[in-house]
């Protein structure tokens, strides 16, 4: 029995031991310091330390009574602590090397986990025993999961439901690196992998989903190709790749039927990937029209099917499930295997089965067209050298397994598959198939009308297949934009007045009442249009578009004619406020409606104000809005403003036709300033380069205006020249020798004044120069003292209905001329503008029909 060393040679004993241990050592430990155990464990420990407890018979000083001391509380032999420390020694070398020890690489989101032994348990299996693991082996720092935690596939089901996709894919990713590297295996490694794509597309990393999608499009279970296709198709479409995106969706649609275990999300997936292809073709012809702009973001829908229908499947029922369909698909091994089915509720109506695993689309068509009679006509344009050439695309293989399908599905799936389209036609009574390729063509309108077609057949199946989805508005409405770039407007017009009436709680019920609106009006049905946007703004007023109802409301209501109600509706959506562009639009529209009432001061108003909101130089109406604040300005008598506005539009981006009717109203408002000198300026810095024959026209007769108004009636007649008798357009000649003539009256020279009147009065169509030209004449006659003369022409050109202006003038001239004949009545008459009470019976002043004159006359009115 070893004894406590006396308190005397304690300094001495530790100097040997401090020699043989380098480091502390603890007099005292306790049983978790030592022992590594549970707490029955521990309990044990204690209960032997109490029962051999000796008694130490040491007397208290100053008595003969001993007392009892338990051996732990002495010091311990050199032997003990050599044992004591020695395991703690080997217990911190092994932590401290797992610490140490390097983690192996991992792919992004990989977790921190100790392998799990694979055995032939299975997932369940395993996670049983991980679960039974002592709670105290947990590790105190955080990571995703605890290396004790177990990895099933119900855990990383969870995550993923749960949407935790991170963790879910690294969850999916070990259970895939479990896997051993087998063909038995190889399905579950295709389905880990497919669900490692799901969670990288809901985290909206769509390239790395995509690269992990097309690694399973490959695998041998039918169920993983459909759902990875499907997906394929949904992301080409985000990157506006259509017929890719269809022939994803088509290949989808070929191995769906395989899923016999839950059929009502194989008929959800059957229908979503019908609803695609027909959206993917439309959309690509709205491409290709440049139409696809001013489109409801809701039209084209929300997938209608839950990504995957795996659930809480257990490793054996998804086993069986991920090998669904492969052993009938077997049977089209040797090759496609195409049989008639009839169907009893319509006795007429034919469906086939067919499987097809890998032949090319040529053998498939070949032995389906032997079967059903149906003649195939390939028209593929596909040019030597090419990557899809006719010959390669006819060889491309094709996997399809469609149990129950009619005809159109059978020919439409199979050319979808390789990226065809299949166009079912009746020629001469017998059915055929024409299959061609949507990307190539020489013709771009053909080829916009014949998948416009097509596009509208595959809407019209889906609606007659798929009568109850929700997602029959979006189909119709889909078909009123087809129908409308098809140039079939009435068609167009019902399908939208369909979706807003029929289903008027859909978002697409407002867009269908706008997109209806804007075909009456360009039909100039205005009623018809103010009747939409006025149902549009009553039943949807807080819809996003209300405003743009509102503003095409009021210009609907503006080109009805009734500018009044125009001009309230403006007001009513500028005073709304709903955006900055509504105001603005409206400030110009109301404008627009208070020039045409000839509201010159409201107007400039509110042109003033569109001005002010706009602010764009690039945008059209910011010239048309300074065009009519000019021409507003001009009426309101204050030229300076006017050309300043017109200056405004000149720097704009003009047609040729704006710019001369802005150049000629500048030079108009130089003019009424008298500043004659500018406006030959404005003249000559025209951009004459650009001007037709008609336009250099315009300019020659504004510059000989201006000579004629400084009283150089001579410079006027040589800028004139002789150019009447190189033009060729009646109206145009006539203009320029109006002009001439009013140079020679100026000069004196009535009888040439005479003479070229009744000339350009012979070339003249019916109409305001005619009657201007006429009333000139008439004003030479007067001054000629021909006053019958000038009373018969007046008479008659009063008779054609002139305008106010030269109706005043043929006015006067008519009272001078009774006045110089002294019938002071007729005379009163006229300058009271009493034309229907002149007594114009009297037909002797009237000039001879057979003299020019008088034909000239005739042919004026």
């Amino acid at each position: 029995m070893s004894r406590a060393n006396p308190p005397g040679n304690a300094a001495k004993t530790g100097a040997s031991e401090n020699e043989l241990f380098a480091g502390e050592v603890h007099d005292e430990l306790s049983e978790q310091e030592v022992f590594v155990g549970d707490q029955d464990f521990y309990k044990l420990l204690a209960d032997s330390g109490r029962a051999a407890v000796i008694p130490s018979q040491v007397a208290k000083p100053g008595t003969n009574q001993a007392r009892t001391q338990p051996v732990w509380h002495k010091h311990f032999s050199i032997i003990q602590k050599v044992l004591v420390v020695g395991i703690v020694v080997i217990g911190a070398v092994v932590v401290y090397a797992l610490l140490k020890s390097p983690i192996p690489a991992r792919q992004d989101y990989s977790l921190q986990t100790p392998a799990v032994t694979q055995g032939n348990s299975g997932f369940e299996r395993r996670a049983e025993s991980a679960t039974d693991m002592a709670p105290q082996q947990a590790q105190s720092h955080e990571t995703p999961f605890q290396p004790q935690q177990p990895q099933s596939l119900k855990v990383a089901q969870e995550l993923y439901l749960s949407g935790d996709y991170k963790k879910a894919y690294a969850a999916y990713d070990q259970l895939r690196q479990d896997l051993p590297a087998n063909a038995k295996e190889q399905l579950l490694r295709d389905f880990f992998q497919l669900k490692k794509a799901l969670c990288m597309k809901n985290s909206a990393d769509f390239e790395t989903a995509e690269h992990l999608f097309r690694d399973v499009l490959k695998s041998r279970s039918l169920l993983v190709r459909a759902i990875a296709n499907y997906q394929c198709s949904l992301l080409e479409i985000q990157r506006k790749q259509y017929i890719k995106a269809q022939c994803s969706a088509y290949q989808a649609i070929a191995l769906v039927g395989a899923v016999d275990f839950d059929v009502d999300w194989a008929s959800s997936m059957q229908r979503d990937g019908y609803f695609l292809v027909a959206a993917c073709l439309s959309r690509y012809v709205l491409s290709l029209c440049d139409a696809d702009k001013d489109i409801p973001e809701a039209l084209w829908g929300n997938p209608d099917t839950a990504e995957e229908p795996f659930g809480d499947l257990s490793e054996a029922q998804l086993r069986t499930v991920l090998d669904s369909g492969s052993e009938q698909l077997s049977k089209g091994l040797a090759g496609p295997q195409i049989q008639k089915l009839t169907n009893g509720r319509q006795e007429n109506l034919a469906y086939c089965s067919v499987v097809c695993d890998g032949m090319s689309i040529e053998e498939l068509l070949a032995r389906f067209s032997a079967n059903s009679g149906i003649g195939i006509h390939w028209a593929l344009a596909g040019a030597a050298g090419q990557e899809r050439t006719a010959d390669t695309i006819r060889k491309m293989p094709v996997t399809l397994y469609m149990p129950m399908a009619t005809i159109q599905q059978v020919v439409g799936v199979s050319a979808g598959c390789v990226g065809l389209l299949a166009q079912l036609v009746d020629n001469a009574n017998k059915l055929e198939v024409n299959i061609f390729d949507p990307s190539e063509y020489s013709s771009l309108s053909e080829h916009i009308a014949l998948l416009s077609r097509e596009a509208i057949s595959l809407w019209q199946r889906f609606l007659l297949a798929f009568h109850g989805d929700k997602r029959v508005p979006h189909a119709h409405f889909a078909l009123g934009l087809l129908q409308s770039h098809a140039g079939n407007i009435t068609e167009s017009i019902a399908e939208y007045k369909l979706v807003a009436n029929r289903f008027s709680q859909s978002s697409l019920a407002p867009f269908a009442l706008l997109h209806s609106s804007k075909l009456k009006t360009n039909l100039r049905d205005y009623a018809g249009a103010r009747e939409d946007l006025r149902q549009l703004v009553e039943q949807y007023p807080d819809t996003k578009i209300a405003d743009r109802a509102g503003l095409y409301l009021a210009d609907a209501t503006m080109k009805a004619g009734l500018n009044e109600e125009a001009e309230r509706l403006y007001r009513k959506v500028y005073n709304l406020g709903l955006s900055l562009e509504s105001q603005t639009a409206a400030a110009l529209g109301a404008g627009k409606c208070l020039y045409e009432k000839k509201d010159y001061a409201a107007a400039a108003e509110w042109l003033g104000r569109y001005i002010s909101l706009a602010g764009d130089r690039t945008n059209k109406d910011f010239d048309l809005a300074y065009f009519l604040l000019g021409k507003t300005q001009q009426a309101l008598g204050k030229p300076q403003q006017a050309c300043e506005a017109f200056e405004h539009t000149l720097a704009g981006q003009l047609s040729q036709e704006e710019y001369i009717q802005t150049l000629s109203a500048l030079v108009e408002s130089r003019i009424q300033q008298g500043h004659f000198v500018e406006a030959l300026d404005v003249l000559e810095s025209g951009r004459s380069e650009l001007l037709s024959q008609k336009d250099s026209i315009e300019i020659l007769l504004f510059k000989s205006r201006i000579f004629r108004a400084m009283g150089l009636a001579d410079k006027s007649i040589v800028v004139l020249g002789d150019k009447a008798e190189y033009i060729s357009a009646p109206q145009l000649k006539a203009r320029i020798l109006l002009e001439l003539a009013k140079c020679h009256i100026a000069q004196g020279d009535l009888a040439s004044a005479e003479s070229i009147l009744t000339e350009s009065l012979s070339l003249a169509d019916p109409g305001p120069l005619a009657h201007e030209i006429a009333c000139e004449l008439a004003g030479v006659c007067l001054k000629l003292s021909r006053n019958s003369q000038a009373v018969s022409i007046c008479s008659q050109l009063l008779d054609s209905n002139p305008s106010s202006l030269i109706k005043q003038k043929a006015l006067n001239i008519l009272a001078t001329a009774y006045n110089q004949q002294k019938n002071y009545d007729r005379a009163a008459l006229a300058f009271l503008g009493y034309q229907n009470d002149i007594d114009i019976q009297n037909r002797e002043e009237t000039p001879d029909s057979t003299s020019a004159t008088g034909q000239a006359l005739k042919q004026a009115r």
